[in-house]
């Protein structure tokens, strides 16, 4: 008989207990805790360990971590992996935050190394040289590097001690991406994107496409967990998950549908064998969130592979809602500009009107200086019959915004259900005064 090795074993009389204990334990059905499930997946974890108001929080992983810092700056938190300064070559570039995209676990454990045992790192080795005066490092992306080699590897000490504040942050996120990799044998190393094609050309064996295994990541894992706490002068509070952003294409020969399978399922897989022991550690289900979500909802612009930020924002406020000490949360600071509009548009593509006239109505201030959040109010209370809300709303935003028609004219229509035609009069009259050229509209509102 072959050993066994489960992640868990206890007894029987200890499970039959501990399900019946379980509120969730039962998948959703149309029947029951459908709402759970569709259009929006609620999945939710159980934390051992809280988050203070004071805490820092550094995100690494793939682009999915820099969604993840965006939100959560948006809800007031310090974000110590959006604070870094690169200096002319990052100033140069369109976007300097996605040199901090790291693919693989391995990209992940590069570059972790690098910053806090500084001794280990590269230096110009990493470098493939593609023109004169023109460099590549794989370890940061695809971009091009116009500067002398002095130059780039400055920059490079300073994108290492903006890493280095992964040891110094009260919370560390990981986001997992791909199991698709590239490996250089000559440097012993795993790249994080493919290395250019004049350097595959010149040396075509110094290169591998490689498939990470189960036991790849979790080796990759818990290298990574033990360099953290090496390095940690305070205990280690870290979340883990795994990005629901799937691969653009893949190297294997195969159907990119299974290939991507393959590639969230094996290290969502590892995550929950990686847990085991590890105080402090939790998984947050992001990738269940939005895999499990109706696709209209979950994915911007419906292109099925970048996340809507607003499910980013709710996925982010569970896991503050969860996360944040007793009291906490009461005392948050009121959501961002850009978390407040992306909530409420997510809400109103799920008809839930009425959370979005109350979510508005508690960051009433920051509401009524936005015309955007105004016209969505007033769409909302319309739709809940709450007309004098609506109407009241509409009138703030053609204040804040009295160039556009858009308020004024909606502001109009209501006054038919509102019996206030008098009203309905004066506000035409201005309407001609203000919009001549919009005769078109007027001459709809024949019941005046």
């Amino acid at each position: 008989m072959s050993q066994s090795h489960p992640i868990e074993a206890i007894s029987a009389d200890a499970a039959m207990l501990r399900a019946r204990k379980n509120d969730l334990r039962r998948y959703p059905s149309p029947e029951r805790d459908g709402d759970r499930l569709y259009p929006l997946a609620s999945p939710t974890g159980r934390p051992s360990f809280r988050i203070s108001a004071q805490d820092t929080i550094y995100a690494i992983g793939s682009c999915f971590a820099r969604n993840v810092e965006k939100a959560l700056e948006g809800a007031g938190k310090r974000v110590l992996s959006r604070e870094f300064d690169l200096g002319e070559i990052g100033g140069s570039l369109e976007d300097a935050a996605n040199f901090f995209n790291k693919y693989s676990i391995h990209s992940v454990l590069n570059e972790v190394r690098w910053a806090l045992e500084r001794e280990t790192f590269p230096g110009a080795e990493l470098l493939y040289k593609i023109g004169e005066n023109r460099y590549m490092d794989a370890q940061l992306g695809m971009a091009r590097l116009d500067f002398p080699v002095d130059t780039i590897l400055a920059f490079r000490h300073r994108y290492l001690d903006a890493m280095k504040a992964v040891a110094t942050a009260d919370v560390v996120i990981l986001t997992l991406g791909y199991v698709e990799t590239w490996f250089d044998r000559k440097l012993g190393l795993y790249l994080n994107v493919i290395p250019p094609v004049q350097a595959i050309k010149a040396e075509p064996e110094r290169f591998e496409f490689r498939v990470l295994s189960y036991a790849d990541i979790m080796d990759g894992l818990n290298e990574l967990h033990a360099l953290l706490t090496r390095h940690r002068t305070k205990p280690l509070k870290m979340l883990v998950t795994v990005s629901p952003v799937p691969l653009l294409a893949t190297f294997r020969d195969m159907d990119v549908l299974l290939a991507n399978a393959y590639s969230k399922a094996v290290q969502r897989a590892a995550l929950d064998e990686f847990l085991i022991g590890k105080t402090g550690v939790d998984y947050f289900p992001s990738y269940e969130f939005v895999i499990l979500s109706n696709p209209s909802i979950a994915w911007s612009r419906s292109d099925y592979r970048h996340v809507s930020p607003d499910v980013i924002n709710r996925i982010m406020g569970n896991v503050l809602d969860r996360y944040v000490e007793a009291g906490v949360a009461a005392q948050a600071p009121v959501l961002s500009r850009d978390g407040l509009v992306s909530s409420v548009k997510m809400l109103m593509k799920l008809d839930n009107h009425q959370e979005v006239v109350d979510l508005i109505g508690q960051n009433r201030a920051a509401a009524d200086q936005d015309a955007e959040l105004l016209m969505i109010e007033a769409t909302a209370a319309r739709r809940l019959e709450r007309l004098d809300l609506s109407f009241d709303a509409l009138g703030k935003a053609r204040e804040i915004a009295p160039g556009k028609p858009d308020a004024l004219e909606r502001m109009i229509m209501l006054c038919r259900p509102l019996r206030r035609r008098g009203e309905a009069k004066a506000l035409l009259s201005q309407h001609a005064q203000t919009f001549p050229a919009r005769a078109e509209f007027r001459d709809k509102v024949t019941w005046v």
